[in-house]
């Protein structure tokens, strides 16, 4: 499989795409839609961003499904809905996809917590993600399950996966900087992250969302040190400022990012991209550099 070949080729650098929320908000997403539905009634949208992140150099992009699992769906009213916006999202995709590129299905947190915040456990989060898992299955190349603060709500989505599946599986947890190191929001430790992540099988260890690239520097030496596994990193463009109180704004440069997305690489990350803030630009920059540096 090309995925595998290219993981195992020490001359590649693999490149994600970059955000796909930041964008459908450019194009006027109301704030508290799901972008998900988007599949539904705007699938030119989706599709024009998924062929401007291939046109830019991504090697692969993934589904525009990061909400679309059970029990966030259910959190929006939407779980009605869950078999045709997983299937519209794989045809957005595969519309905008180069024959040399892969199809990734993307698995987003499911907004509900475990005890005594909420009413969540790893069975219940397992069946979630199962359903949406057994939609995407016969459409996508590998999976990124991403942006997960719960270590054990992320041993749950891999366990589902691999209930399914047999396709590789980039495992991305999302983390805050503290005085005593990086954790999750959950007080999960990145060691006993990258621990767990290694003892479920997965193929890829990584990190995306809340932190900035100039932080994920530091992250990405710190996974290095813990695993021998390729780490994917796609880090926020900086940090998000309010505007006129309700508009996100990134200030971070193209220029900026991507210099420390060459960082990262040095650090040892295999696969990079961008998440919230990061846009086709970027990943046009990322591209341009990984060229001249070959």
């Amino acid at each position: 499989m090309r995925f595998q070949d290219w993981l195992n080729d020490p001359s590649k650098t693999i490149l994600f795409d970059g955000g796909m929320g930041s964008e459908v908000i450019k194009r006027g997403l109301k704030p508290g839609k799901l972008p998900d539905i988007l599949n539904i009634e705007e699938p030119e949208v989706i599709a024009e961003i998924h062929k401007a992140y291939f046109e830019a150099g991504s090697n692969m992009c993934q589904t525009n499904t990061f909400g679309a699992n059970y029990l966030n769906l259910q959190n929006h009213k939407s779980e009605d809905k869950i078999i045709l916006i997983n299937l519209k999202a794989l045809e957005n995709i595969k519309k905008s996809k180069p024959s040399t590129a892969l199809i990734v299905g993307d698995i987003g947190p499911s907004g509900v917590f475990r005890p005594p915040i909420g009413k969540a456990s790893l069975e219940i989060w397992q069946v979630s993600y199962k359903k949406q898992v057994e939609i995407l299955e016969n459409g996508v190349d590998l999976w990124h399950i991403e942006t997960i603060s719960d270590i054990i709500e992320m041993q749950a989505a891999i366990r589902a996966v691999k209930e399914v599946s047999s396709k590789p599986i980039i495992s991305s947890m999302t983390y805050k900087r503290t005085k005593r190191g990086f954790f999750t929001i959950m007080g999960d430790s990145l060691e006993k992250c990258v621990d767990i992540q290694s003892n479920e099988g997965v193929d890829v260890i990584g990190s995306n969302c809340t932190l900035g690239s100039h932080e994920m520097i530091e992250l990405t030496t710190e996974i290095s040190k813990l695993t021998k596994k390729p780490i994917s990193i796609k880090p926020n463009a900086g940090k998000p400022r309010l505007e006129g109180g309700t508009k996100t704004v990134y200030d971070q440069s193209v220029q900026e990012f991507a210099s420390d997305i060459m960082k990262i690489i040095d650090e040892g990350a295999k696969i990079v991209g961008g998440c919230c803030g990061t846009s086709p630009q970027t990943i046009k920059e990322i591209r341009s550099r990984l060229e001249n540096r070959n």
